[in-house]
């Protein structure tokens, strides 16, 4: 995998970073339910119109784009449900055990075995993704995390089967398509689940909402699923592990919340345990399926 290929997972992993900040700011105000439609919401308009320019090849196969109720659909429901009961230092803790489910769910799903050393790396980086999100790390409940891993493991389960269902389509409309069917997930869950006062959401926390959206969902996407049809899940799950790097430096900058020495190890564990599977797995794997895809 050169380092190309590897900066729209990087890119990924920012948006996420960077998204989750926001998105702790916005459930200050915004019910989650409420939330997710509004990310959703922004990101398909955003993708749409990013389309009407990029958009060309063939349409993604109906089981890709039903994907979209397991992710973003269902697991950042469940995101953004155990967001509000917990800090974001315990959320990104939790998801830094992301890598290890994917290696678990490629096993259990599709046989795959990966090499030890790269099995290692993962270890390595989670470790040290767990240490960058620690800080408030007593300040969760019970259901806040439940709610928070069932997430996750939804997200294993799309990383690990989202390229091989994709076909040839594609990353650009396979995405708008996922998000489009997850948007009508979440407007069904928020009519089933009876209303919801919103009369004291302020602009600040619509702005908050709408600009999460496009980022944590339009770009982190995109990318996401660029960078994963060019290399194998296990791979790319590595990535997931600077998700809290860029989440404590966003949380920093934009919250002004200075990250412990911790923290900062942390950081540079993940950052070196990234590259070092970058650098190992150059030219090792081959795109899922096999042949090349578009970037877009």
């Amino acid at each position: 995998m050169s380092s190309r290929h590897a900066r729209p997972l990087i890119l990924a992993a920012a948006c996420w970073g960077l998204g989750t900040v926001a998105s702790k700011h916005a459930l200050a105000v915004v019910p989650p339910r409420v939330l997710l439609v509004s990310q959703l919401t922004a990101s398909v308009l955003f993708l749409a119109v990013v389309a009407i320019r990029f958009d060309r090849g063939p349409r993604p196969p109906i089981r890709a784009m039903l994907l979209g109720v397991l992710n973003p659909g269902l697991a950042y429901l469940l995101g953004l449900a155990g967001l509000a009961w917990i800090t974001a230092g315990l959320s990104s803790m939790l998801w830094a055990l992301e890598p290890v489910m994917v290696f678990a769910v490629a096993w259990l799903i599709l046989g795959r075995r990966y090499p030890s050393r790269l099995v290692s790396l993962g270890a390595v980086a989670v470790l040290g993704a767990i240490a960058a999100g620690a800080g408030e790390a007593t300040g969760g409940a019970l259901l806040g995390v439940s709610l928070t891993m069932a997430a996750v493991l939804c997200c294993a389960v799309y990383t690990v089967v989202a390229a091989e269902w994709s076909g040839s389509a594609a990353s650009l409309r396979v995405v708008l398509s996922q998000q489009a069917v997850a948007l009508c997930f979440a407007f069904g869950v928020l009519g089933a689940t009876g209303p919801v006062d919103v009369t004291g959401v302020d602009v600040g926390g619509w702005a908050s909402a709408l600009g999460s959206g496009i980022l944590y969902y339009g770009l982190a996407f995109w990318a996401f699923l660029t960078g994963l049809r060019r290399t194998t899940a296990g791979v790319a799950a590595l990535f997931l592990s600077l998700v809290p790097v860029f989440g404590v430096g966003g949380a920093w900058l934009v919250l002004a919340e200075r990250p412990t020495p911790v923290q900062l190890a942390g950081g540079l564990v993940v950052v070196v345990a990234v590259a070092g599977s970058v650098r190992w797995s150059d030219g090792q794997f081959e795109p899922v399926g096999g042949g090349a895809t578009t970037s877009t």
